[in-house]
Order: structure tokens, then sequence, then C-alpha cells
């Protein structure tokens, strides 16, 4: 016997046909999807399709006729030695950050996972905090800290009998004066999200290997690594966009110094664009390139973490 939904079905077919029983809601969903659509289009898609464009372009205001050149612009950013340099800090910045973000955010997600009272909720509020805070703040209060004349952290070290540090003259200060703040902006959100992770394995799973004698260390790599392989992707992707794309913190902390230690793609961009004696369209192919170069990065690590995944499957 056929049911009530299958008797409609079969009527509706029936009396507008197949198709338009198939399709008769499909008005409603293009005009659900149709804003979000246009300004998809309008903010992204036509100013990406026009800064392509422009790029092959030697494009000046000023100028009647703009020059058709090829890939010159691309050529020239790709020679350009401080270009260059600023992915290499970008890279070793992501590497450092990403790594360092992982192990300390899954570390205290299980910390928080113990924390059954009041007081985890008060935990958890307290170290999203510095996630609401711009990276702008972030850089003022942490120049605070390091200021060679008066911050915090020279004072210290002025009154235990050390020499200060001019975060501005060493290579290596300057590098951790950037990705200290970096870590303390995203640590209370990636601890949340590996909270999430956490909180949502099956206890049975960890019930089970316990009574067929599993150790911690097997739980861990048997159980809670790969149950977290989306979180830790989710991670890593935000992570890893972020370390590339950093342009708050370097311009403030450091602008860049000293001898372009600090200097990121992002950065150069922004002061490559202040030089009127150069093409903006220059300015314009290295934010492409930029936008390439983080997609494939993050390409390369949503083709890596699948693998894994379905080879675990």
């Amino acid at each position: 016997m056929r049911t009530d939904g299958q008797v409609r079905r079969s009527f509706h077919e029936k009396l507008f046909g197949k198709n338009k029983f198939k399709y008769r809601y499909a008005f409603t969903g293009y005009a659900m999807i149709a804003p979000a659509f246009l300004l998809l289009t309008i903010f992204v898609v036509i100013p990406l399709v026009i800064a392509i464009v422009r790029s092959f372009f030697d494009y000046r205001s000023y100028a009647e006729v703009q020059q058709f050149v090829g890939f010159d612009n691309y050529k020239l950013i790709l020679g350009t030695t401080s270009f260059v340099r600023s992915f290499r800090n970008a890279l070793l910045f992501a590497a450092v950050i990403v790594l360092v973000q992982l192990l300390l955010s899954f570390s205290f997600a299980h910390v928080l996972k113990n924390c059954h009272n009041r007081y985890g909720i008060f935990v958890r509020m307290i170290i999203y905090i510095p996630y609401l805070i711009s990276g702008i703040a972030a850089a003022i209060i942490f120049l605070f800290m390091t200021n060679y004349g008066g911050g915090l952290i020279n004072g210290i070290l002025l009154a235990a009998g050390l020499d200060p540090i001019a975060i501005d003259m060493n290579v290596t200060w300057a590098r951790v004066a950037v990705i200290v703040p970096t870590l303390w902006l995203g640590f209370g959100y990636n601890s949340l999200v590996m909270y999430a992770g956490l909180i949502n394995i099956p206890k049975d799973y960890y019930e089970a290997a316990t009574l067929d004698g599993a150790g911690w260390l097997i739980k861990l790599a048997k159980i809670t690594l790969p149950s977290m392989v989306n979180y830790f992707l989710l991670t890593i992707v935000g992570l890893l966009t972020s370390s590339l794309t950093m342009f708050e913190l370097p311009f403030l902390m450091t602008n860049g110094g000293p001898t372009e230690s600090t200097l990121t793609p992002v950065l150069y961009l922004f002061n490559n664009y202040r030089n009127v004696l150069q093409s903006s369209s220059v300015t314009i192919a290295g934010a492409i390139l930029v936008m390439l170069i983080v997609g494939a990065l993050n390409a390369v690590v949503f083709f890596a973490v699948q693998s894994k995944s379905s080879q675990d499957d």
C-alpha cells in the first residue's frame, strides 16, 4: 500500500509532469540565494576581475590610454628582492605560529575539558577576550610592554641588573615581538575550537579502550587525534591564512625591520602602493600573487588532510 506522500507525489506528476514536481521549489531556492550571490558578485567577483585585468596594464590614473604590458608586472614583482624576502618571513612566521598554536591550544583544550565546575565557564570566557581585540590594539599593548625606554619588560630587566632589549635592533627579538602577540590573539579562539572537538568525541570510545587495557598514549593516537582531524584542518587553514597575510602587528611593532626581517607580503604591498613613481598595477599584481600562493598552500593542506583521512577510513 502506498503512503500519503507517494499518493500526493503521483498526483502532482500526473497533473504537472515529473519535471514540474521536481523543480516546483526551484524558484524559492534561487530567490533565497540571490541576495548572497548578488553581494558576492558586486563586492568580490567584479573587483577581482577588474584587478586581474589591471594587473596586465601599466595603469596610471593620469594617463589617457593605459598601456598593455602582459606579465611584466608579475615579472617585476617576482624579481624584487624585498617581495621574495617578505614571503620567506611569512612562511617562517606561519610555520612557527601554526606549530606552537596547535600544541598550546590542543593542550589547553584538555584543561578546559576537565573543568566541569563553574570556573570552567569563567576560564572559557576569559581566554576568548583577546580574540575580540584588534591587531592594532594588541600591537599598542605590546609596544608599551617592550618599549626600550620605559617598557614593562625592559624595566624588569633593568631592575634585575640586565641589559634592556631593543626589538627594533635585533632580528630574533623583532620576530619574537611579532609572533608572541599573534599567538596571544588567537590562543583563546583556537583553544575553544579544540575544546569543541574534544567534547564531541563519544566517551564510549575511551571506555572501550580502557577495558582493552589501552593507556593514554594509545587513546591519544588511536582515538583523539583521528577524531580531531577536521578541527585540526580548520585551525591550520585559519592560522596559515592569517600568518601569511598579517599586517597590523609587523607594521606597528617593527615596521618590517630590522633589515626587513619582519617584512610580510601585505606590509610590502602597503609600502609599495605609496610609491608614486611606480604603477599601481605592480602592487595589484603582487596582491594577486599573494592570493594565489595562499590559496595554493591551503589547497595543499586540504588535500593532505583529506588524503590522510581517506586512508584511515
